[in-house]
C-alpha cells in the first residue's frame, strides 16, 4: 500500500510529485502487463505538490448527483476509504473486486459498463 511503502512519492527539485517508477508496477498497476505498468510509469504527468495543500471552496459532490467505482485491490487508495468517501457523498458506487487503481486500463470492459449505466441512471 501506497501509504505504507515510504519513499515512494518522489518531489523533483521544482515540486512537482510522481510515483517512484520502480514502486509503481506494483502500487499502481499490478493487475496490468509488465511492461505496459513499466511504459506508464514512465509517461506519468507530474502534479505540483501544493495542489494537495490547496483548500477547495466547494465540492461539487454537495450538489451533484455522482458515481463511483471502488477498485477492490486498490493500492493507492484505500478501498474502505474510497467506500467511505462515496458514502458520504451519497454517490452510487460500484465495486470491481481485485482491481487495482488502473481498473480503468485492467478492467476497462466493467468501467464502460459502469459509466454507461451511471450515465443511464442520471437521464431520469
Amino acid at each position: 500500500m501506497l501509504g505504507k511503502t515510504p519513499g515512494a512519492i518522489k518531489v523533483n527539485p521544482d515540486g512537482y510529485t510522481y510515483l517512484d517508477p520502480l514502486e509503481f508496477p506494483k502500487l499502481f498497476a499490478p493487475d496490468i502487463p509488465h511492461d505496459q505498468a513499466v511504459f506508464a510509469s514512465r509517461s506519468q504527468v507530474l502534479a505540483a505538490s501544493s495542489v494537495f495543500k490547496t483548500p477547495l471552496a466547494a465540492a461539487a459532490w454537495r450538489t451533484k448527483r455522482s458515481s463511483g467505482i471502488v477498485a477492490g485491490a486498490d493500492q493507492i487508495i484505500d478501498p474502505d476509504l474510497e467506500r467511505w468517501y462515496y458514502a458520504r457523498a451519497k454517490s452510487k458506487t460500484f465495486e470491481i473486486p481485485g482491481a487495482s487503481y488502473s481498473v480503468h486500463v485492467s478492467h476497462r470492459k466493467e468501467v464502460a459498463e459502469v459509466i454507461t449505466r451511471a450515465a443511464r441512471s442520471f437521464e431520469q
